[in-house]
């Protein structure tokens, strides 16, 4: 036997081999070739010895057995490379070139070159326990001129009880898969036997080859125009919230079920998951299987084995089918039906985000509610099947809530004032499961009473429920998410955070396109500080600069008027407000208790070179800032205050920390509402500004912590003014 048709065997499973043994040599020959193999003896039943081996070791019994042609081998491996009940999990192919073509992915990718870019991505993976390892693409085929094969292979642990030993064992099986890729249908097919593989493979694929592959639904539209009705066999109908005394999920069965499944109208509402249908295999329509079909996780399977020839005649006849008529919608057809047959459900970005299945539905629907805005070119659109409460529970991690109820007396929905601080920009929604919405003073975290709200003019007003009129503004994260699935799944749509927007008013949902709505903004997007940030800072300075931000204070020991101008010409680094002096026009002055902006310059934004700069300084904070820290207070007090401020348009937080995101968000909603746009400041950046400054002046580092060293022992025996 050649070594090219022994390695075909390792392509097909060990009872196959088996079987080969058991057809084409006589029992005694097969035990005195174990013999030989082996190097011992058959103790008891020669199957029981041989369903021990591994596959190398068949082999090696095959290679000794003249009985066995290669005739033999090549029919075996034909009839046997795909498992028994094959099945294919469909994905949509969309290459990040556009104009790449199943032609010219089969020109680039000749002489196994897809397999050796698979590989590259494959073999460091590690899997979470070791009941699988070594899943390599092995080969690859051009099956027709549109779609490329590539062959894979893995190994799958097995446990059992040694009856030699009666001690627990295990064994490695060798086990195959396949999958196709067609750039001009623009689908990816999937067939292994371990679906927890089928992520790996799919996310392999995507990076191998620079495209974006997502999961399918086969909907039931797709299921009633692909596949004929008459040969339905079984179905199963699902109903989460079934009328009272019918079943969530029950299942048909019948030869002439397709005929009688629309007379059922006791199970209208009830959606149908997965069915079973009589499939015709060859072209003449004499050799048959049972075809399932799986909705959700877009999956075909047969329940018979075919050779490779007919699979893949059928199989790709079938799936492009199928395929052809998702192409069709994703061309033509409703905003709906493109949600339905995408199988947003399984993206992996929003598995990732989402923790539960609600979360996940109301996030779908805001994004679906998003596209529809774009594609239709309107400004809102509402969630017919979402309430406002379930909405408020499901996206409480994502957004801030804002309460905003409705004046019978004004006659349009108001805000409200903090009948304690009297604050009325902060006052959110509270939701804890398990318990009653509370609003919350987000500034005094003091909690309004249903029975004494006041409107601007001092109205009462009667509150039915915490959710009416409430104004959903989403994070920067759930901002991020929708851009990243428009983006993926409506590419000539798209969606750009920095130029547009949206947020819900009670079930509604308004979308805005407009540049001015970008709120945050990052140093680093800044040309006017490229000076400071475009610079490598190595660990080493790193470490010394971390000494530095842990000293430096809002002010120093020194901060009176005389003493901060002279400052200013000075080559020192004091406070945290000094560094800004060597690259902005900002000028030094005394903090004090009624100060409510520690740095201002101008800065170059809003088409403005002298747009005006207020920043809020705070010392280092080991921890992230929470909004219900002391220090959170403090920066709130003087943010809310800049916010009102005319003549300010941009303002920042200046520390040598990080804020928490939902501080974060809350800042960002604020100056939002005031129009105004936000730089910040923290860890990172000040690390940056500091070392620039030290720089600037020619220092070093350890002049700078001696001399904030010394200040500090000086701050510690001077009262506090």
């Amino acid at each position: 036997m050649s070594e090219k048709h022994a390695d075909k065997l390792l392509h097909v499973q060990n009872g196959v081999i088996r079987h080969l043994l058991y057809s084409k040599v006589d029992e005694q020959d097969l035990i005195n070739r174990y013999r030989v193999v082996v190097k011992r003896e058959v103790k008891r039943d020669l199957k029981v010895a041989l369903e021990r081996l591994d596959k190398q070791k068949l082999v090696e019994i095959v290679a000794i057995s003249p009985e066995i042609t290669e005739s033999d081998i090549e029919t075996c491996f034909e009839d046997n490379r795909y498992s028994r009940r094959p099945n294919f999990r469909l994905f949509m192919l969309r290459p990040h070139n556009p104009q790449l073509s199943s032609s010219s992915f089969i020109a680039d990718h000749k002489n196994n070159t897809g397999v050796s870019k698979m590989n590259e991505l494959l073999k460091p993976i590690t899997y979470p326990n070791d009941t699988i390892f070594g899943l390599l693409a092995i080969d690859q085929t051009v099956v027709n001129h549109e779609t490329v094969e590539i062959s894979l292979q893995y190994q799958e642990r097995y446990n059992y009880i040694n009856p030699e030993t009666e001690q627990s064992d295990f064994i490695y099986e060798l086990k195959f898969g396949f999958l196709w890729i067609n750039f001009d249908q623009r689908f990816v097919s999937i067939s292994i036997p371990t679906e927890s593989l089928v992520g790996t493979i799919s996310k392999t694929l995507e990076r191998a080859f620079d495209c974006f592959v997502s999961p399918v639904n086969i909907t039931k539209k797709i299921v009633d125009s692909v596949f004929s009705k008459e040969s339905m066999k079984r179905t199963t109908l699902s109903n989460p919230d079934p009328e009272s005394g019918k079943p969530s999920k029950v299942t048909l069965a019948d030869s002439d079920l397709g005929n009688k499944v629309g007379q059922l109208t006791e199970f209208d509402g009830y959606d149908s998951p997965s069915s079973v249908y009589q499939e015709a295999i060859d072209e003449d329509g004499d050799f048959f299987s049972t075809l399932g079909v799986n909705n959700d996780k877009g999956k075909i399977y047969l329940t018979r084995q075919l050779k490779a020839s007919e699979m893949r005649r059928w199989g790709i006849w079938r799936i492009g089918q199928i395929m052809n008529y998702i192409n069709s919608i994703q061309e033509n057809g409703e905003i709906d039906d493109k949600f339905e047959s995408f199988g947003l459900d399984e993206d992996p970005d929003l598995v990732a985000f989402t923790t539960t299945n609600d979360e996940k539905k109301v996030i779908l629907e805001v994004i679906k509610a998003v596209v529809t805005c774009k594609v239709k070119k309107i400004d809102s659109f509402k969630l017919h099947d979402l309430n406002v409460d379930k909405i408020v529970g499901s996206l409480k991690k994502h957004t801030i809530t804002h309460f905003y109820p409705y004046c019978d007396s004004c006659d349009h929905y108001t805000d409200i004032t903090c009948n304690h601080c009297g604050n009325t920009d902060l006052l959110t929604v509270s939701v804890k499961r398990g318990q009653a919405p509370k609003v919350i003073c987000s500034f005094c975290y003091t909690e309004l009473q249903q029975d004494n709200v006041r409107c601007l003019m001092d109205h009462k007003v009667r509150i039915d429920s915490w959710y009416d009129g409430v104004v959903i503004n989403p994070k920067s994260t759930i901002v991020e998410l929708t851009e990243k699935i428009i983006s993926k799944y409506f590419p000539d749509e798209g969606f750009s955070h920095e130029e547009e927007s949206f947020y819900l008013q009670n079930n509604v949902v308004h979308y805005s396109s407009r540049v001015s709505s970008k709120v945050m903004f990052k140093v680093r997007e800044l040309q006017q500080f490229k000076p400071v940030w475009d610079r490598r800072i190595t660990p080493k300075r790193r470490e010394e600069l971390a000494e530095v931000l842990s000293l430096l204070r809002e002010k120093c020991s020194k901060h009176s008027v005389d003493a901060c101008q002279a400052c200013q010409h000075e080559k020192s680094v004091r406070c945290i407000m000094k560094p800004f002096v060597t690259f902005t026009d900002h000028k030094l002055h005394p903090h004090h208790g009624q100060e409510y902006g520690d740095i201002s310059f101008t800065i170059q934004m809003l088409g403005m070179d002298d747009a005006v700069f207020v920043g809020i300084a705070k010392s280092y904070e080991k921890k992230p800032i929470k909004p219900t820290d002391t220090k959170a207070y403090e920066m709130l007090q003087q943010f809310v205050y800049k916010c009102k401020d005319t003549t300010v348009n941009v303002l920042g937080i200046v520390v040598a920390g990080e804020l928490e995101q939902g501080f974060v968000a809350v800042l960002q909603d604020l100056a939002g509402r005031y129009k105004k746009k936000v730089v910040m400041w923290t860890y990172e950046e000040l690390m940056l500004v500091v070392d620039f400054a030290i720089k600037k002046y020619d220092l070093s580092i350890s002049e700078v912590v001696e001399e904030l060293k010394a200040d500090k022992v000086k701050r510690k025996r001077k009262p506090v003014s």
